[in-house]
């Protein structure tokens, strides 16, 4: 019996009766696979995709559209009229917001000649209701030829996130590494494996002194302070409107007794540790150990700083120039928004790293280019990251080795 293809792809035999047919000579790997690539216009084959099984589907979807820049290149055109770019979005929004799951939201990105109608029509087609955040991605540093520009030098993209239901949808949590020591963990604790009620506290500066010698620098304090973390502490001002009557009146009790340390046992979340009214915040909470090594970590903010964009021209064996997006980035938008074997669909795909990207993280996906670029940069570097022959971008840091297959529809 000949291996299935996707129920939304048409069978050679089939008579055309779903909305795609398969493309065999460029169709590449395991036939059982379900992603796609689909050479046509991007709004067709959304309103094509609208029509099958797939309808609601998506769990991520990302755009990443002509920033209207006002210049033309040899892949598309970045210089439409204000209002023609504005309908050019609309639509497509519109044919998105129709395939996200109703626990999925939409990622575009774009720089700050369109952002502001770009929200508007975002408001207007998900809802004002549904944005969950705007993030700054920083791509570049204020040097070159931009340096020379009167006014502040742009060095940002914007990415504005929707979702389908937000009251549905759930953002998977991120750390990321801290490069400079937070000098408010000051304290060194020492007893932590007693209750808190018996802890006692001493100047992390003078016992680390004690270990490492008089001289010790303070970047060797605060190596010092890193591994042994669970010594280390902090106080910190609680939020007394938004805590709970109970925590209120643990708040007050430690400010008439500032000398005690007081403690509420709270299910499921951490213990609310006060002295003098101050809360008693650990460091070994905001330490983990990547390739080996304790770092500090903090929660994913919505500033991006930390991707960087350089040296990405030939990530993926495409060379592509304009407006290339590094892989770590798009991996990035893919761990805050899906699980391994959610769909992802991205409309704009250009050179395919949304695609490459997916696949290496075990989505499932689907990508819309209608330019030769489908031939040239995407149907190759899909070729080269299905037989593991992809070693940049984020392949060994998602051990990915090689496997898998895709459809090329049209």
């Amino acid at each position: 019996m000949p291996p299935a293809l996707p129920a939304l792809v048409a069978r050679p035999q089939a008579g055309g009766c779903a909305p795609f047919d398969r493309d065999p000579a460029r169709s590449y790997g395991d036939p059982r696979a379900e992603n796609m690539l689909i050479h046509a216009d991007n709004l067709d084959a959304m309103d094509r995709l609208a029509q099958s099984e797939l309808a609601g589907s998506f769990r991520c979807v990302y755009f990443d559209p002509p920033y209207n820049s006002g210049r033309r290149f040899a892949e598309y055109d970045d210089a439409l009229e204000p209002g023609e770019w504005r309908a050019m979005v609309r639509v497509r929004l519109e044919a998105a917001r129709s395939l996200l799951a109703d626990d999925g939201a939409i990622f575009v990105q774009i720089d700050d000649t369109e952002l502001g109608p770009l929200q508007v029509e975002m408001d207007t087609v998900l809802g004002r209701s549904q944005r969950v955040s705007t993030i700054t991605v920083v791509r570049s540093a204020a040097t070159g030829h931009k340096a020379i520009n009167r006014g502040p030098v742009n060095v940002t993209d914007y990415l504005l996130v929707y979702a389908r239901e937000r009251a549905r949808w759930r953002c998977n949590p991120i750390l990321r590494e801290r490069l400079d020591y937070d000098r408010a963990y000051s304290t060194w604790l020492e007893n932590p494996d007693e209750a808190p009620k018996k802890w006692r506290f001493a100047p992390l500066g003078a016992r680390a002194r004690r270990v490492l010698g008089s001289g010790a620098s303070r970047a060797e304090i605060e190596h010092f302070a890193i591994d042994h973390a669970e010594h280390v502490v902090r106080f910190a001002q609680p939020r007394y409107e938004a805590v709970s009557l109970e925590a209120r009146a643990l708040i007050d009790r430690s400010r008439r007794e500032p000398d005690r340390v007081v403690c509420l046992a709270r299910s499921g979340r951490s213990d609310f540790v006060l002295r003098g009214g101050n809360r008693v915040l650990r460091l070994n909470d905001k330490v983990a150990v990547r390739d080996g090594r304790r770092v500090l970590v903090e929660p994913l903010t919505n500033v991006w700083d930390d991707v960087p964009f350089q040296g990405i021209a030939r990530e993926g064996g495409a060379r592509f120039v304009r407006n290339k997006k590094p892989e770590r980035l798009i991996a990035r938008i893919l761990a805050l928004a899906t699980h391994p074997g959610d769909w992802v669909l991205d409309a704009f795909l250009g050179s395919g790293t949304t695609a490459a990207v997916a696949h290496k993280m075990g989505r499932r996906w689907v990508g819309i280019e209608r330019g030769e670029q489908m031939n040239d940069l995407c149907i190759p570097r899909l070729r080269r990251v299905v037989d593991g022959e992809d070693i940049a971008g984020i392949t060994r840091a998602f051990g990915w080795a090689g496997g898998g297959g895709f459809h090329v529809c049209t």
